[in-house]
């Protein structure tokens, strides 16, 4: 028996509710009520029937109560207990069999409930089978309240609760005791328990079978919610490994917190952040963080992974996905191969990086390039206004010129073969090469919007491989010049009224985007992952801030006198 109260035990259930608790155990086994068929006298009639109606009055107020501040869902969840409460059937059959039947006030709640409850056993639904524990709280609470012997716990805040199964009244009740986390033998990850603990965001863990008879000597314990498992006894080991994982939880909590704010400065000045992503599958923490839309869809992979030599209708599907499963602006970056990322259209050269890529190799590959080009104004002809295309590694005003010429014929002809075409569909290009961004007066001039692609641009600026690790360390994207030349990008863009973003690194740096917002180029693009910590710096900040900032940078004559800066600003 010693050994179960220190060994430690772990207990696996269904993740109600995700997170992490640490805390000491509190078990309820809350033993239904023995509710005997129990006949009263005549004279007794009146007083059960006042007995129930105190009872259901109570209960209703206490609803009422609960109801207060939550959040939609948690309180139509206690409005439809208003209504079961409510129900002038029910009221009408326990007030019958008190006065007919001449049954006590607490059994015949509990044989009017129990018919209900056989009911939705009957029906076979598994929705149903879910809501029967509701069904039987609100039977308990009842019969609670009518016996008037309710004795509701205090437990200790950050107590992991271990009950078989709990009312939504008494949940709400212990998560204002400041319960860390619940657990229950019983119910589904949509019974009601599990649906509010979601939304007052109580860790839970739900059919766990057997954690009220294993835990009865237990003290200590570990809810890990997001992999779905209670661990009692925890060893000091393990109650350290979880709380190194719960405070980075919190962390990420509230990072995700930040990325639901308005993007906007502390002055009001609004800014937009954008995700960089290559996969679909990248959707989901986009869409987490709040990313408003895509600012660089990559299309490499679907080289790399073989599409191109395959049909021009399995880019079709992936373009559609993209579009499909996400909202906003989808700027596609056609294929940008070349330099480092090598296919079988690229062969060696001497400098990779300086030779055949981008658009250069897509003018020579004239079937590739109009295959991706066909299939992008095909997916934008169906979501029109939500596709940008984005040309890579221009350096001559010509390649635009290019690009435009075909990209117009193949409108053309989608146009005559029968598709829709977005006529408004954007061009732009990446501003990555000093050539671009000392010509960007020009080719704004030809372009819808500029990107700028900052690692490619530090790269080219500074003339530094940046893949080789002999002089990694003079790849530095704080770089003077690279800043001044992001200046002459930017001012193109507003001279000639087209908008422009950055889709690099430097948007993601805490640095890069203090700086990028503070020369007015309020349209970042980043890895989903960096948009808390960039948008909790930016609506920290004031826009007057941030150009004092940025104007300071633009006078630095280092990468380091940057960082001192931004060390002493921060």
């Amino acid at each position: 028996m010693e050994k179960l109260a220190t060994q430690e035990i772990s207990i696996k259930g269904l993740p109600g509710s995700e997170g992490i608790a640490i805390g000491d155990v509190l078990v309820i086994d809350n033993k239904k009520r023995k509710v005997q068929p129990k006949k009263i006298n005549s004279e007794s009639i009146l007083s059960h029937l006042k007995s129930f109606a105190k009872s259901k009055q109570l209960f209703l107020k206490e609803l009422d109560t609960l109801s207060t501040n939550l959040d939609t869902k948690t309180a139509g969840i206690l409005e439809t207990q208003k209504h079961i409460v409510s129900d002038v059937e029910i009221e009408k059959r326990i007030n019958a069999s008190i006065e007919v039947e001449q049954y006590s006030v607490d059994y015949s709640i509990y044989k009017v409930f129990n018919e209900f409850i056989e009911r939705l056993r009957e029906s076979g639904s598994e929705l149903f089978q879910q809501r029967i524990v509701d069904i039987e709280n609100i039977r308990d609470r009842l019969i609670g309240l009518s016996c008037e012997n309710r004795n509701a716990l205090i437990v200790e805040k950050g107590t992991i609760l271990i009950v078989k199964d709990i009312s939504p009244t008494d949940l709400i009740h212990y998560f204002e005791q400041g319960i860390g986390g619940l657990v229950m033998d019983k119910g589904g990850i949509t019974s009601h328990a599990a649906i509010i603990a979601q939304s007052l965001g109580i860790p839970c863990l739900v059919s766990t079978k057997d954690a009220v008879s294993s835990s009865g000597l237990s003290k200590k314990a570990i809810l890990d919610a997001n992999n779905g498992e209670l661990i009692l006894n925890p060893s000091s080991q393990t109650t350290s490994d979880y709380k190194t994982a719960q405070k980075k939880e919190k962390r990420l909590r509230n990072a995700v917190a930040v990325t639901s704010k308005p993007s906007t400065t502390k002055d009001g000045k609004d800014f937009t952040i954008r995700a960089n992503i290559e996969f679909v599958q990248e959707l989901k923490l986009a869409k987490k963080f709040n990313a408003t839309g895509i600012g660089l869809l990559r299309t490499e992979a679907l080289l790399f992974g073989g599409i191109a030599n395959k049909s021009e209708s399995e880019q079709d599907k992936f373009y559609e996905e993209v579009l499909s499963k996400s909202e906003g602006e989808v700027t596609i970056r056609l294929f940008d191969v070349g330099g480092d990322k090598l296919i079988s259209h690229t062969h060696e050269e001497a400098n990779p990086f300086l030779g055949w890529r981008g658009i250069r190799m897509l003018l020579d590959e004239g079937e590739m390039f109009k295959s991706q080009l066909r299939s992008i104004l095909k997916t934008a002809g169906k979501y029109p206004g939500r596709i940008k295309i984005l040309v890579p590694m221009i350096s001559f005003v010509e390649e635009i010129e290019e690009v435009r010429t075909e990209l117009n014929i193949l409108q053309d002809e989608l146009k005559n073969q029968g598709f829709t075409v977005d006529e408004g569909v954007q061009l732009g290009v990446m501003i990555e090469v000093p050539s671009a961004a000392l010509m960007a007066d020009h080719i704004a001039k030809k372009v819808d919007f500029l990107s700028i692609g900052t690692n490619d641009l530090t790269q080219y600026t500074l003339a530094v491989d940046r893949g080789n690790e002999r002089i990694c360390s003079m790849y530095q994207h704080y770089h003077p010049a690279v800043w001044k030349l992001i200046q002459t990008s930017y001012d193109a863009a507003v001279n000639n009224g087209i908008q422009i973003s950055v889709c690099g690194e430097l948007a993601g740096d805490e640095i890069g985007a203090a700086c990028l917002l503070g020369l007015g180029i309020n349209d970042l693009s980043m890895s989903p992952s960096s948009i808390p910590k960039i948008k909790g710096l930016l609506i920290q900040r004031s826009q007057e801030e941030l150009h004092k900032f940025s104007k300071a940078v633009l006078n630095c004559s280092t990468s380091e006198e940057v960082r001192e800066l931004y060390r002493a600003w921060d």
